[in-house]
């Protein structure tokens, strides 16, 4: 399975509109190779700092959400009687 991550860091741009401007057109871009991107904001624990954090995945690599079960129930057994 092939995930792209990239962070793009409040402190790394003037303002932070910057940086969330350059995660969507990160994510803009893969979108158009085809590519399923979620963009996730997080905070940086010791400052408060946003990180922005993309995650890209090709179509192909991703796993069917509802896989149907290959196992087989379990065969009844028919109720003994005493």
């Amino acid at each position: 399975m092939s995930l792209i991550q990239e962070i793009f860091l409040e402190t790394d741009w003037e303002e932070v509109e910057q940086a969330r401007a350059a995660c969507d057109e990160r994510a803009n871009q893969l979108r158009a190779e085809g590519h399923t991107c979620t963009c996730t904001t997080l905070y940086r624990i010791n400052d408060g700092r946003r990180v922005f954090l993309l995650e890209a995945q090709h179509p192909d690599t991703l796993e069917p959400e509802h896989r149907p079960s290959r196992r087989k129930p379990p065969a009844r057994r028919p109720a003994q009687r005493s």
